[in-house]
C-alpha cells in the first residue's frame, strides 16, 4: 500500500517539519494487525515530535495528537481504532478493526484496515481489495453523505456528498466498513466539542443518549429552496414606513441616510428538526440542541444581520429593537431566550446571509391555555419593531408579520437513523424483487406438482429453466448463496456474547433463509438443495452437459453410499463444536464449502481454492451431485431440521417396493428404499419420481392395471 496519500494530507495540518512525516510514515506500515492495539508508546512512535500524544481519556479511546509550538499545544488530531469505539460485525460475524486519523477539522487524514475476519477475504487478494475500500474515506468528512455503489462505479466527491466504489461480492463487509468509520469518527467529533464547551468555561451538556436524528448533508441553496430556512428583509424605508405617524424625532437620519439598506435582515428556522438544526449547526450546537429537545423544548434559529437586533423581549428605553413572537391558530406564543453555546455549521458557505449574522435560539413557550406549537402546521412570525426612550410614554412601536410554513413539514420531524443492516436492503430492492417472484414461481410449480410432472418434457425444461436462474441469477449476480458461515458465525456470536444483527445484514441471504425456513416444514431439505442452491444447480448442469458427450455419472452401491452420506453429518458436527469453542481452525475448515470460490468469487481465487472447487464440480460428473450428498455441511443441516418436515408429499402406493423398484432405480439421488420409502432427508426434490408415479408406461402398477382391462366388443 503507498503512503504517499497519507503523507499529502498529514502536511496540511502538520505544517513545517515533514520530516517527520516521513519518520512517521517509515513506522506506520508496521502497526499490529488485531483489535485494540495501539498504545500510547506505539502512537508515540508514529507521530514524533514536534508532535505529542495527549492522554486517552478514561471515557473515550481515541488519542489525541497535539503539535508543540514553544511552550503550547495545539490539537492536530485523534488517532483511534474504530473496535474501541463503533465493533460493527462484518458479514462473519466479527468486528472489522480500521485505524482512523481524524484532524481538528473532523476530516479523514487516514482511514487503515487493521484486522478482519471476513470470509470472503481471507486472501490477501482479498484484504488488499477491503483496505482499498477503505482509503476512499480520506479527505472525506464525518458529516459528508455517503453512499456505497456497485464495485464498478465510480468514486465522486463534493462539497456535501461522496458515493464510493464498493467490492465485488463484499457488500455487507463495505457497509460495515462504513458504519465503523463514520460512527466512530461522530463519537470523537461530538466528544470533542462537549470537552471544548467545557474548556471555555461553559456548562457542558451531556451527551444525547438517545438515537441520531436522520438527516442529510446539504448547502445552504438547499436548505432555502426546502424552506427550512427562511429569510425576512425590512429595508430602513419600510421600517420607517411603519413609523411615518410617529414624532418627527423619530425619523431615523442615520437609517435614512440608507434607505435601501438592511433594517431587518433575518433567516429564521426551527433548529430542532434534525435536516435544519444539524446542517446550521456546529456539532456542540446540535447536541445542545437535541437535548433541549428532547426535554420537550421548540427552538427557533434566527440569523440575524440587521440594524434592529432580534430579541424575544426589550425595555422601553431601548433605542432600536425588534421583538419577535409567533402566532398560531389565534393564539399567541411568546419568546425566551436560549443559552446557545455552539456555533454556525454552514459559516462561509452561505449566500444572502451577511457575514456579520449573530445566531440567536429562542425557546417557543407555549401558549396561554397551555397548547404547544405545531411545527407541521403554519405559523405567523410578528415583530414588534421599536424606538425606545428613557420616557416609557414616548416609546414608539411598529408592528409588521410575515407567513412561516415548511411545505411537507412532517417529513423533517425526527426520526431514528435506519439500522445499519437496512441500508444494504435499499440498495437492492430490484434483485429483492425478482428474486421473491422467482420464489413465487417455484412455490405455484411445487404446489402443482402433478400438472408440472404430467409431461416428462414440461418438467425437463421449467427444473432446466430454473437451475439456469438460480446459478445465474441468484448465485452469480445476485450473489444469494447460502452458506455453513451463517450457522458457524451465529454460534461463535452467540457464545461471545455478540449481537446477531449482522445476520440480516445480506437481504438476498434472509429472504431466501426465510423462505427455505417455511419450505423445510412442507417439503424438506430438497427445496433448497434441490432448486435453490447456485453450488448444485452447477453440480446438475455441468453434469447434464457431460452427459450429452456420453459422461454419465456412476451408481454407487447402495451400501456404500449410505455409508457415504454420513460424512455430511461429521463435517457439520466438526464446524459447529469448532464454532462453539471459537476453534482457530474453523474458518480455514469451513473452506471445504466451494461456494465461496465457484458462486461468490467466480472461481476468481488462489489456486488451491479454485482446484478443490473445479475437483467437487467434477465429481459431480462422475457421482451425480456428490458433494451435496456426501460432503456438504450445509445440506447436512438442512436434512437434521427437515425432520420437522409434517407431510410425505411424494405420492406412493402399496406396490411400490414390493414389486416396483422403477422408482428406486431411477432416482439419480439414491433417496429410495428397496421397501419404496422415500428418505425424505436425502431427497432433492426433483420430482422424477413423481412424473413416473403417473406414467401409464413406465409405472408398474399403472402398467398392470391397463393390461387388466379387457375391452369389450358389442356382438356383430
Amino acid at each position: 500500500m503507498s503512503t504517499a496519500p497519507l503523507r499529502r494530507r498529514l502536511r496540511r495540518w502538520l505544517g513545517a517539519g515533514d520530516w517527520l512525516v516521513l519518520l512517521m510514515l517509515g513506522v506506520l506500515p508496521g502497526l499490529p494487525a488485531h483489535a485494540g492495539s495501539l498504545g500510547r508508546a506505539e502512537v508515540q512512535a508514529l507521530f514524533p515530535p514536534p508532535l505529542v500524544v495527549g492522554e486517552r481519556p478514561a471515557d473515550l479511546p481515541a488519542w489525541p495528537i497535539f503539535r508543540r509550538s514553544g511552550a503550547t499545544l495545539e490539537l492536530q488530531a485523534h488517532v483511534f481504532e474504530t473496535i474501541d469505539l463503533e465493533p460493527v460485525a462484518g458479514y462473519g460475524g466479527k468486528p472489522i478493526n480500521l485505524l482512523v486519523v481524524m484532524d481538528r477539522d473532523g476530516r479523514f487524514s487516514e482511514v487503515r484496515l487493521l484486522s478482519h475476519d471476513e470470509p470472503l477475504f481471507k486472501s490477501a487478494k482479498g484484504t488488499a481489495a477491503l483496505s482499498q475500500f477503505a482509503q476512499q474515506y480520506r479527505g472525506l468528512t464525518v458529516e459528508h453523505d455517503i453512499q456505497v455503489l456497485g464495485p464498478r462505479a465510480e468514486r465522486t466527491q463534493t462539497e456535501t456528498s461522496a458515493a464510493l466504489h464498493g467490492v465485488l461480492t463484499g457488500t455487507v463487509s463495505a457497509l460495515a466498513i462504513d458504519r465503523a468509520v463514520l460512527e466512530s469518527a461522530a463519537q470523537v467529533a461530538h466528544a470533542r466539542a462537549h470537552a471544548q464547551s467545557a474548556q471555555a468555561g461553559r456548562a457542558a451538556t451531556p451527551l444525547p443518549r438517545g438515537p441520531n436524528d436522520r438527516y442529510r448533508k446539504s448547502g445552504w441553496s438547499e436548505l432555502a429552496g426546502a424552506r427550512l430556512v427562511q429569510p425576512w428583509r425590512l429595508s430602513n424605508r419600510q421600517v420607517q414606513a411603519l413609523f411615518k405617524d410617529g414624532p418627527a424625532a423619530w425619523r431615523d437620519p442615520a437609517g435614512m441616510g440608507w434607505p435601501d439598506g438592511p433594517a431587518v435582515d433575518v433567516w429564521i428556522a426551527l433548529a430542532g428538526l434534525p435536516q435544519a438544526g444539524r446542517n446550521l449547526l456546529d456539532a456542540a450546537g446540535w447536541m445542545q440542541v437535541r437535548a433541549a429537545r428532547e426535554q420537550g423544548q421548540t427552538l427557533l434559529l434566527v440569523l440575524d444581520g440587521g440594524r434592529y437586533p432580534v430579541t424575544a423581549a426589550a425595555p422601553p428605553d431601548q433605542a432600536r429593537v425588534a421583538v419577535l413572537h409567533l402566532r398560531q391558530g389565534g393564539r399567541a406564543f411568546a419568546l425566551k431566550p436560549f443559552d446557545y453555546r455552539g456555533g454556525q455549521g454552514l459559516s462561509g458557505t452561505r449566500s444572502g446571509v451577511a457575514r456579520d449574522a449573530v445566531p440567536r435560539l429562542f425557546s417557543v413557550d407555549a401558549a396561554s391555555d397551555g397548547t404547544r406549537l405545531d411545527v407541521e402546521q403554519p405559523l405567523s412570525l410578528e415583530l414588534m419593531l421599536q424606538r425606545g426612550s428613557a420616557d416609557a410614554a414616548a416609546s414608539v412601536r411598529a408592528a409588521a408579520s410575515q407567513p412561516f410554513e415548511i411545505p411537507n413539514a412532517a417529513a423533517y420531524r425526527p426520526q431514528r437513523e435506519t439500522p445499519a443492516w437496512m441500508a444494504a436492503w435499499s440498495q437492492r430492492g430490484g434483485d429483492l424483487a425478482v428474486l421473491v417472484a422467482g420464489l413465487a414461481v417455484l412455490t405455484l410449480a411445487l404446489a402443482r406438482q402433478t400438472w408440472l410432472t404430467a409431461r416428462p418434457g414440461r418438467l425437463l425444461a421449467f427444473r432446466t429453466a430454473y437451475l439456469l436462474f438460480t446459478l445465474g441469477f441468484i448465485g452469480w449476480w445476485a450473489q444469494g448463496q447460502l452458506t455453513i458461515l451463517s450457522l458457524t458465525s451465529a454460534i461463535e456470536a452467540g457464545v461471545a456474547g455478540r449481537a446477531l444483527d449482522f445476520l440480516l445484514a445480506d437481504p438476498m441471504a434472509v429472504v431466501l433463509w426465510a423462505f427455505t425456513g417455511v419450505t423445510l416444514l412442507v417439503w424438506g431439505r430438497g427445496t433448497f438443495c434441490g432448486w435453490l442452491c447456485p453450488f448444485g444447480a452447477l453440480q446438475e448442469l455441468v453434469s447434464r452437459l457431460a452427459g450429452a458427450f456420453g459422461l454419465r455419472p456412476r451408481r454407487l452401491r447402495r451400501g456404500l453410499d449410505q455409508r457415504l452420506k454420513w460424512l455430511k453429518y461429521g463435517l457439520l458436527g466438526v464446524l459447529c463444536t469448532g464454532a462453539a469453542v471459537s476453534a482457530g481452525w474453523t474458518e480455514t475448515a469451513v473452506e471445504v464449502e466451494p461456494f465461496k470460490t465457484a458462486i461468490s468469487q467466480t472461481f476468481q481465487r488462489e489456486w488451491p481454492y479454485v482446484a478443490w472447487a473445479l475437483l467437487c464440480v467434477a465429481a459431480g460428473v462422475g457421482v451425480y451431485r456428490g458433494y451435496c450428498r456426501y460432503l456438504c455441511p450445509l445440506g447436512a443441516a438442512l436434512a437434521v431440521l427437515g425432520r420437522l418436515r409434517r407431510w410425505r408429499w411424494i405420492p406412493r402406493r402399496d406396490d411400490c417396493g414390493t414389486p416396483c423398484q422403477t422408482c428406486r432405480h431411477r432416482c439419480a439421488y439414491q433417496a429410495i428404499t428397496p421397501a419404496g420409502e422415500v428418505q425424505y432427508e436425502e431427497c432433492f426434490q426433483c420430482l422424477d419420481c413423481v412424473s413416473l408415479h403417473q406414467d401409464q408406461q413406465q409405472c408398474l402398477p399403472l402398467v398392470r392395471e391397463a393390461r387388466r382391462v379387457i375391452p369389450i366388443v358389442a356382438a356383430p
